[in-house]
C-alpha cells in the first residue's frame, strides 16, 4: 500500500517556504505501517494540480495533498479537484456559518471572498477546520481515497488528528496492513557526525535494525532511530533497547528527544532547581534571550537581558571598564566575564550568560578571526569563559553561538544537580 504527499503553492515551488508539512505527515503516516512512495511540489495552477491528481490517483492508494484551499485566486486547489472529478462546487451552509463566526468572534465583517472556502465538489466529505477558515475535503481521485488538507502548518496538523488519523487507521487496518513504523529522534549537541559515528559504531550499519540516521544544523546532530513491527508494542520493543544504548555511549552530549529543544530543556532545569538567569549579548543581537522566551512560562526563571552592540553600550549599560575594552577588546574573555558577571549583578540573578563574538562576515583579524566567539558564565561558585571558533557564514555563527551558550548552561545545571545527589 503506498501513498503520495502533494504539496500545493508557488511559495513551495519557488523556495520562498519550506514545506515542513510534508515531512511532518511522512512520520505521522509511517506510524501507521503506510509507505510514502513519492513527495510531490506542485505550484498554483490548475492544469498542473489536475495532472498531479490523475497520475498519483492511478498509481497509488492513497494521497493527502496540502495547500490552496484559501479564498484569493491563486488558491485552485477545491476547483482542480471539482474539474478532475466532473463536479460542482456547491455552497456547504454549516461551513459557511463557521466561517462568518469566526470573522465575528474578531470583531470583523467577513469579506465576500472568503465565501468561496464552504464551496465543495459535490459528493465529497467536508473536514472542518477548528482553527481557521479553510476546511478541508476528502473524496475519491481514481483508486485512491485522497485528503486535502489546509496549508497553514496549525491547521493541518490539527485537521488531521481530529479527523482524518482514525480513519486512515481503520482503512489501513481494513487492507491488512502488517506493519508499523516508530520513529525517535535524539538531540545531540557538543559532538560532531563523524565522532558520533565512531561512538556508536555498527550501531549505524545500514542493514541493522532498527536503522539510526543522523542530520546535522547548526552544532546539533539529530539521531533517528526507526523501528519496524507487527503493532506498536514489538515496534517499541526493538527500538527502547537501541535508544537506552546510544545514551548510554553519548552520556550527557544527547539533550532532548522528539520535539525537545535546547532552550526548552535548559528551562526545565533552570525551573527545577529554582535558579534565575540574565543574559548579556552583543553579536547575537538578542537572539539567545528569544531563544529562552520563547518557552512558555520562561518568566520563573529568565529575569532580564542586554542587547549591548557597541562598545559603549557595554560601558553605559552593563559598566564593563573601558580599559579593560581598550586593553582587550570587547571580543575577549575578559569582556565575556565582565558582562556575565556584572548582568548578574545587575539583575540580582542565581546566573549570568554573556555572548561576544565576530559574526562577520567583516571585523576580523589574524588574532581574532570572524566565527570568534566567548562565552561567559558566572554564577556564586564559578565563573567559567569559554573561547569558540564556529564555523559558517555570519547567520550560522550566531546560531551557532546561541546553542553553544545553551549547552554551556545547560552542562553547568547538570553539575549542579549532580553535586546535589
Amino acid at each position: 500500500m503506498k501513498a503520495v504527499i502533494i504539496s500545493i503553492g508557488d511559495e513551495l515551488v519557488l523556495g520562498q517556504t519550506v514545506d515542513t508539512n510534508a515531512a511532518w505527515l511522512s512520520e505521522e503516516l509511517a506510524g501507521l505501517g503506510i509507505v510514502i512512495s513519492e513527495h510531490v511540489t506542485v505550484g498554483d495552477d490548475i492544469n498542473a494540480i489536475i495532472k498531479q491528481l490523475q497520475r498519483c490517483g492511478s498509481e497509488t492508494d492513497l494521497i493527502i495533498a496540502t495547500g490552496g484551499l484559501g479564498p484569493t485566486r491563486d488558491d485552485l486547489t477545491r476547483l482542480a479537484l471539482a474539474q478532475f472529478l466532473g463536479k460542482p462546487l456547491q455552497l456547504h451552509e454549516p461551513s459557511f456559518e463557521q466561517i462568518k463566526q469566526f470573522f465575528q468572534q474578531r470583531d470583523r465583517t467577513m469579506p465576500q471572498v472568503n465565501r468561496i472556502q464552504a464551496m465543495f465538489p459535490v459528493g465529497c466529505e467536508v473536514l472542518e477546520n477548528k482553527l481557521g477558515t479553510a476546511p478541508g475535503i476528502q473524496g475519491p481521485v481514481e483508486r485512491a481515497m485522497a485528503f486535502f488538507l489546509p496549508g497553514v502548518p496549525r491547521e493541518m496538523k490539527e485537521m488531521y488528528r481530529l479527523q482524518v488519523k482514525g480513519k486512515l487507521q481503520r482503512w489501513a487496518a481494513a487492507k491488512g496492513v502488517q506493519k508499523v513504523i516508530i520513529t525517535r529522534t535524539l538531540h545531540t549537541i557538543g559532538i560532531g557526525e563523524s565522532d558520533i559515528a565512531e561512538k556508536l559504531g555498527k550501531m549505524m550499519d545500514r542493514n541493522r535494525h532498527p536503522i539510526v540516521n543522523c542530520t546535522a544544523a547548526d552544532g546539533k546532530v539529530s539521531l533517528r532511530i526507526n523501528a519496524h513491527g507487527a503493532h506498536d508494542v514489538e515496534a517499541l520493543c526493538l527500538l527502547e533497547p537501541v535508544e537506552r544504548e546510544i545514551k548510554r555511549r553519548l552520556g550527557n552530549l544527547v539533550y532532548g528527544k522528539d520535539d525537545d529543544t535546547l532552550a526548552g530543556v535548559v528551562g526545565q532545569l533552570l525551573r527545577q532547581h529554582k535558579k534565575t538567569l540574565a543574559a548579556a549579548e552583543s553579536c547575537t543581537g538578542g537572539m539567545l534571550s528569544k531563544e529562552l522566551t520563547d518557552m512558555p512560562g520562561s518568566s520563573e526563571y529568565f529575569k532580564c537581558g542586554w542587547i549591548v552592540y557597541g562598545n559603549q553600550a557595554k560601558i553605559d549599560f552593563l559598566n564593563v571598564d573601558a580599559e579593560l575594552i581598550e586593553k582587550y577588546g570587547a571580543v575577549s574573555e575578559e569582556a565575556a566575564r565582565q558582562l556575565a558577571g556584572n548582568a548578574r549583578r545587575l539583575a540580582n540573578t542565581d546566573l549570568g550568560l554573556a555572548i561576544t563574538g565576530i559574526a562577520g562576515p567583516d571585523g576580523g583579524s589574524e588574532d581574532k578571526p570572524v566565527g570568534l566567539v566567548y562565552i561567559g558564565l558566572v554564577d556564586r561558585e564559578q565563573v567559567k569563559v569559554g573561547r569558540y571558533i564556529l564555523p559558517g557564514e555570519r547567520a550560522m555563527v550566531r546560531r551557532r553561538a546561541v546553542n553553544t551558550a545553551l549547552d554551556v548552561l545547560r552542562h553547568r545545571l547538570i553539575d549542579i544537580d549532580q553535586l546535589s545527589v
